[in-house]
C-alpha cells in the first residue's frame, strides 16, 4: 500500500521538475535531448538482458512510429508548451482526468458500453477541470492580456491528456502482439525524441538559432530529475503495482498526485493554495470513485 502513495508522490513530482526544466530551455529542445536519453538508457538495458526482443519486424514499424508520435512527440510537445505558462499543480490536477478521458476513447474506440454509473463519474471527472481553470495564470496575463478567460494552456493540456490516453491503446495494441513494456517505451520515446529534435532543428532554420538552454547546470539538474523519476521509477513501479492490485485499485488512488502536488506547491514552489483547488480534487475523488464503485453493477447504457 505504501507503494501507491509513493507511486503518485512521484508522478506529482514530475510536474514540478517539468515547470523548472522549461525556465531554462524551450519545450522542442527539452523533449528531444530528455528523450533521446531516456529512450536511449532503456533500450540499452533491453539489449544486455533480451537482445532478441529488440527485432521489429517491417510490419510493426508503423504502429512504433505511431505510439512514438501520441505517446511522446504530441502529448510531450503540447504537455511542455502548456507548462511555460501554467502552475505544476494546475496541470496535476487537468491529468487527474485521464482516467476519463480514456474511458471516453474506448467508448469510441472499442464500442465498449458505459454504465450509467461510469457517465454520472465522467460528467463529475469533467466538471472538476472548470474551477482551476478559474485562477488566473500570471504568465498567460502577461503574454495574452486578460485573466483566466485565456484558456488556451489548459486546452493544449487536455489535448496531451487525449493524445498519451490514445496511446495506450497502441501500447495495448503492441504488447498483445508479443513485445514488452520496455521495448515499446524505450522506441517511442528515442524515435519521439528524435522527432522533437529535428522540429527543433527546423523552427531554428526558420525562425533563427539561439542558445538552447540559458543554464546548462539547472538544466541537466531538473532533466536528470525527470528521467530518473518518470523514466525510470515512475513506468517502471507502476508496472509492478499492477500486478498486486487491480487497475480499478490503482486508477482510483490516481486522486492522490494532485494531492501530493498541493503539499508540492506549498512546500516547493511558495504557491498560494486556493478553495479552488481543493474544489477540484475532491470532484475528481468523487468521480473516480463513483465511476468505478459502478463499474460493475450499474445498468449499460
Amino acid at each position: 500500500m505504501v507503494l501507491v502513495f509513493v507511486l503518485y508522490a512521484l508522478l506529482a513530482s514530475t510536474f514540478i521538475f517539468s515547470v523548472e526544466a522549461v525556465r531554462y530551455s524551450e519545450p522542442l529542445f527539452i523533449i528531444g535531448f530528455r528523450m533521446l536519453i531516456a529512450g536511449s538508457l532503456l533500450l540499452l538495458w533491453q539489449f544486455l538482458v533480451d537482445r532478441r526482443a529488440l527485432v521489429v519486424p517491417k510490419k510493426d514499424w508503423g504502429i512504433f512510429l505511431k505510439v512514438s508520435l501520441f505517446h511522446i512527440y504530441f502529448a510531450f510537445i503540447l504537455d511542455f508548451w502548456s507548462l511555460q505558462y501554467l502552475s505544476a499543480l494546475k496541470a496535476n490536477v487537468i491529468y487527474a482526468t485521464s482516467p476519463f478521458v480514456t474511458a471516453l476513447l474506448s467508448y469510441v474506440i472499442l464500442k465498449e458500453r458505459l454504465s450509467f454509473a461510469q457517465i454520472v463519474g465522467m460528467l463529475i471527472g469533467t466538471l472538476s477541470i472548470f474551477p482551476v481553470c478559474l485562477i488566473a495564470d500570471t504568465k498567460v496575463c502577461e503574454v495574452w492580456g486578460g485573466s483566466s478567460s485565456v484558456l488556451l494552456p489548459e486546452l493544449a493540456l487536455l489535448g496531451a491528456v487525449l493524445s498519451s490516453s490514445y496511446a495506450w491503446f497502441i501500447v495495448k495494441d503492441l504488447m498483445a502482439r508479443g513485445y514488452g513494456l520496455l521495448v515499446i517505451n524505450g522506441v517511442a520515446m528515442l524515435v519521439g525524441g528524435a522527432l522533437s529534435m529535428a522540429s527543433w532543428v527546423l523552427k531554428g532554420s526558420i525562425v533563427g538559432f539561439v542558445a538552447p538552454v540559458t543554464d546548462w547546470t539547472w538544466f541537466l539538474v531538473w532533466i536528470f530529475a525527470l528521467i530518473v523519476s518518470a523514466n525510470i521509477f515512475f513506468y517502471n513501479l507502476y508496472g509492478w503495482l499492477i500486478k498486486s492490485y487491480s487497475l480499478t485499485f490503482i486508477a482510483l488512488a490516481g486522486f492522490l498526485s494532485p494531492s501530493f502536488g498541493v503539499l508540492y506547491e506549498w512546500l516547493f514552489m511558495g504557491g498560494v493554495i486556493t478553495w479552488h483547488y481543493g474544489v477540484s480534487i475532491g470532484l475528481v475523488a468523487l468521480g473516480l470513485y463513483v465511476f468505478y464503485g459502478g463499474e460493475h453493477k450499474a445498468r449499460p447504457v
